[in-house]
């Protein structure tokens, strides 16, 4: 790891030694006399904790419109927006909502299960093309248009699908493709904005919330449309998503602005004298926005960046072991969210267990549960051990501090898809593999949420890329 010195003669090597390792960044201050711990006192700190804390990256000392300046009610009244894009789509009800109405499908369109499960490859495929196409948009437009867009044609295709779960496959296929390639941008998005509008020592918190509302959802989303299946139809529960996806409009219309920014920050060791830079810049200060302002649905164009090099960009990042690793990880715990819920169906509604729909839906409950204590052990508890390491390592952090939490999450999806494969081929009571897949959860949602993390901390000027 990188070590700070206290000499004012070793300041340019420390600069030299920082730029050169991605993701490294100075969050801690400390006592001392040296050139370079001057320099840090005089930068802006964290309100929290024992005032050490550097804001990362530091906010604008002249422009109000800067993001990470906003309220904090007004944060997170953003990122409940963006957990709630994220919660309705993708992995999440759509999918599900498929999963569990197999047989009524099966039964209507006379095709085996296995013809349905190709419904949810083709959400998955176009879903992973998808990103390729949306993220450079979100790049060079920002955030707001590819929100609003993205969830209005989610909306479409939701009742797309509820027309065509009642006329024929063909249609049903095309209208899950259709929909994957809508739903796109939540795998991307939800994450860029949260590094938009949160500090580094913030961002691992906010970032197992978002992951509980992907994850998470993918057990709640189940348990609510299994008895709507149960109770209405199929065709319904696909006409109650889209309503949802309205609704979410709205609060997204007036409720999610612009978090791309633009403008100059402070760098953290490029500023010789941040106090004097604050004197001399206070005549300049830009004014906020207007609240009717920030609803413009494109208010930022970046001229910095070029589609195609943004749409190349992620292929040139598969070739850094940081986003390999990444990748391979979250790619792992995602896949078990989805293994899960599109085996459910196949596994308990045959004997001895003779599930319906409704029972199938409660069998979520367990992983449900058992994500929300993920999000505690991948959020403040990774924290903890990430700050406990910067401490030592003389206030330097690197995105490597949060890994050990892996152990963790590595017993937790080992053990729990052991319990679970061993009691169902047993066929013991159903707690038993419902209790393996609560434990698998929990590892899954610490995995998922760790790996992104991971990528967002070490790759942070571009993560909107990185991330995919």
């Amino acid at each position: 790891m990188a070590e700070r010195t206290n000499t004012q003669e070793s300041t340019d090597v420390f600069d030299s030694i920082f730029v050169a390792a991605p993701g490294t960044e100075i969050l801690m201050d400390e006592e001392g006399a040296g050139a370079t711990e001057r320099r840090l006192h005089k930068l802006q700190h964290a309100n929290t904790g024992d005032g050490h804390i550097l804001l990362v990256p530091q906010p604008s000392l002249t422009d109000l419109n800067d993001p990470l300046r906003w309220s904090t009610p007004k944060k997170w009244a953003v990122l409940a927006n963006g957990v709630a894009y994220a919660f309705k789509y993708a992995s999440i009800l759509c999918q599900n909502t498929v999963l569990l109405g197999m047989i009524q499908l099966s039964t209507f369109f006379r095709r085996p299960l296995t013809y349905l499960t190709y419904a949810n490859g083709a959400t998955l495929i176009c879903q992973g093309f998808g990103n390729l196409l949306w993220m450079p948009l979100a790049v060079k437009y920002g955030r707001r248009p590819v929100y609003l867009t993205s969830n209005f044609l989610m909306g479409v295709a939701c009742i797309w699908l509820a027309i065509a779960s009642e006329k024929t496959y063909l249609s049903f296929i095309m209208g899950r493709a259709f929909l994957g390639l809508f739903e796109a941008p939540i795998e991307a998005i939800v994450p860029s904005t949260v590094t938009d509008i949160f500090y580094l020592h913030e961002r691992g918190e906010k970032i197992s919330v978002y992951g509980l509302g992907v994850l998470g959802g993918n057990e709640i989303g189940p348990l609510v449309s299994a008895f709507i299946i149960q109770a209405l139809s199929m065709r319904w529960a696909f006409f109650i998503i889209a309503i949802s996806i309205f609704i979410n409009q709205i609060t997204l219309i007036f409720f999610m602005p612009e978090t791309k920014f633009l403008g100059v920050r402070p760098q953290i060791l490029a500023v010789e004298n941040p106090s004097d830079e604050h004197d001399s810049s206070q005549a300049f200060e830009i004014p906020r926005k207007s609240y009717f302002k920030s609803l413009a649905f494109c208010s930022v164009v970046d001229p910095n960046v070029s589609l195609r090099k943004t749409f190349l960009r992620p292929f040139v990042l598969m070739a850094y072991p940081t986003v390999i690793w990444s990748s391979l990880i979250y790619g792992l715990s995602l896949g078990w969210n989805v293994v899960l819920g599109a085996t459910v169906a196949q596994l308990f509604a045959p004997p001895p267990y003779l599930f319906d729909s409704g029972a199938q839906g409660l069998i979520f409950i367990s992983p449900f549960i058992s994500s929300l204590i993920g999000t505690y052990l991948c959020g403040p508890f990774a924290d903890r051990i990430a700050n406990w390491a910067t401490k030592r390592n003389h206030g330097i952090r690197e995105p490597e501090m949060r890994l050990p939490a892996c152990a963790v999450a590595v017993a937790l999806t080992f053990f729990g898809a052991l319990i679970a494969s061993l009691t169902y081929q047993a066929k013991t009571h159903w707690a038993g593999p419902i209790f393996g897949f609560g434990v698998l959860s929990a590892g899954a949602q610490m995995g998922a949420t760790l790996a992104m993390t991971y990528a967002l901390d070490s790759h942070k000027e571009v993560c909107t890329v990185a991330i995919l």
